[in-house]
């Protein structure tokens, strides 16, 4: 991927971004300069014909201490990526994705918490990206693969980097950078021979302020997932539902789905749907559905899906059926608040048939494959 001189831009934006990152810090131009020349140094050392997806590259953030758990796409050829997974709940993703055990996309986006690099073709560059290689000097019309900058958040589309993110992703391909070099001149190393064991890198300080890095191997323990945060109901909500005199029938089944399809402005950040839905166990009837923001918890969110059908029905359930324990506990305190008890069943035949039609219409684009 040839570059040419930096002589050849007659001038340097101080910022790039800005109007897709309105209230957060743009990337600066030394620090998209910094991740370019970086993408550039890792495009020759074509690091997926060295590493595996399984492979990771571990690092520090350097402004938070987290772990970032850095995986090489492109062994198959589809796509040429660096993807950086960011703490415990990012590498816990990442196990999931490899298991088979993420359900679609909009799984995916709803637990991803990453920064990324990938090389596309220049049909599928933005016009931000367009700007932002010129910027660079970078030849456009000379190469298939160029380099696009990405960050996701939980609940979220990928997105333009930020300063911070920005930062965090040149750290992380330094990383891979280390041991890919040290892997492509030393045939035989080997630092991922024991199981959930990865080589860690850390910068040291070398000679006349050079930097230096440590490799290290390190075993990785996943602790277990944690607990759904419980409903939290205003007192509104408690008052409203707590002084009708509804009449008790029926079995509710609820659930809920994060989905791809992405709502936001054309020049901000775009969040993905989020859907908890409650249906009639014998009628198969779909109460309104919740939609909620990337902001809102699980639990609040299928509280409101419960306030709404009971509000629509005019009735309070005899039960409400759900499929895990997570899910139960976290709807205690509506439970006890309200007097019907929530069950775990195996199935939930109503709701899913429910569920299937509406994901059709919102259906998003496939997951990174790992």
């Amino acid at each position: 991927m040839p570059r040419r001189g930096a002589n050849s831009v007659s001038s340097k934006p101080d910022q790039f971004f800005v109007k897709e990152l309105l209230g957060e810090t743009p990337p600066s131009y030394s620090t998209m300069e910094g991740l370019y020349r970086l993408a550039v140094k890792l495009y020759a050392l074509s690091p997926w014909r060295v590493l595996d997806e399984t492979e990771l590259v571990l690092t520090r953030d350097s402004a938070t201490g987290e772990t970032c758990y850095c995986s090489v796409m492109g062994a198959l050829g589809e796509v040429l990526a660096v993807h950086a997974y960011i703490g415990t709940e990012g590498y816990r993703l990442f196990r999931r994705v490899a298991a088979g055990e993420i359900a679609g996309a909009g799984e995916f986006y709803e637990r991803q918490h990453s920064v990324y690099l990938e090389f596309v073709p220049r049909a599928e560059l933005d016009a931000q990206d367009r700007k932002l290689l010129s910027a660079m000097g970078h030849p456009l019309g000379a190469v298939k693969a160029s380099p696009i900058f990405r960050a996701s958040r939980p609940g979220f589309r990928p997105w333009f980097v930020t300063e911070e993110e920005g930062l965090l992703l040149a750290e992380c391909l330094r990383a891979v950078i280390v041991i890919c070099s040290a892997v492509s001149t030393r045939p035989g190393l080997e630092y991922w021979n024991l199981v959930d064991t990865y080589p860690m890198v850390s910068q040291v300080d070398g000679k006349e302020g050079e930097p230096k890095y440590r490799v290290e191997l390190v075993k990785v323990t996943l602790p277990s997932e944690p607990p759904l945060s419980p409903v939290q109901l205003g007192e509104e909500q408690l008052h409203r539902l707590r002084n009708r005199n509804y009449a008790i029938r029926g079995v509710m089944e609820l659930g809920y789905f994060p989905s791809a399809a992405p709502i936001g402005e054309k020049n901000e950040r775009k969040a993905c749907t989020r859907v908890a839905l409650a249906v009639d166990a014998d009628s198969g009837f779909l109460f309104p559905p919740e939609l909620a923001s990337p902001g809102v918890s699980v639990a609040d969110a299928l509280g409101m899906a419960i306030i709404k059908a009971i509000e629509t029905s005019r009735t309070l359930p005899r039960e409400v059926r759900v499929t895990t324990r997570k899910l139960k506990d976290c709807l205690n305190p509506l439970s006890e608040a309200c007097g019907f008890p929530v069950k775990v069943v195996g199935s939930l035949p109503a709701l899913a048939e429910a569920r299937e039609g509406l994901m059709r219409m919102m259906e998003g684009p496939a997951f990174p494959r790992i």
